[in-house]
């Protein structure tokens, strides 16, 4: 991701464009760009109609996956923040928080009694 951050980066820069993106705009781009991608599967029945929708809209997904990261490169040049450090960090506190042993083959969400380390109870 570090790469096409740093291109992002570049191409805005030699454009003078950074002085139109602030972070409620970016937000609502990203907003926007996974409405599109859930307006593919919204009315699908099954996981299996979902799966074969993204794959026969193949070239939407992929339109609306590189519109979601650049949005996602913009905001975080904007705030200084590395995407690759991020994942890793995501990576990271999600091992602690949901350890094989308690997750395996169960859902996380705690309402539907999954666990989540970060609310021990």
């Amino acid at each position: 991701m570090n790469q096409y951050q740093g291109e992002i980066k570049k191409f805005c820069d030699e454009r003078e464009w950074n002085q139109f993106f602030d972070p409620k705009d970016l937000l609502l781009g990203i907003v926007e760009e996974v409405g599109e991608l859930r307006n593919i599967v919204k009315w699908l029945k099954s996981r299996e109609e979902a799966n074969r929708a993204l794959v026969d809209n193949k070239d939407e997904v992929k339109d609306a996956i590189g519109d979601i990261s650049w949005f996602l490169s913009l905001l975080a040049n904007s705030a200084g923040v590395d995407i690759d450090e991020a994942v890793k960090w995501t990576i990271a506190d999600n091992k602690k928080r949901f350890p094989i042993g308690k997750v395996k083959g169960k859902h996380t969400n705690t309402r539907l009694g999954g666990h989540d380390g970060k609310y021990k109870k």
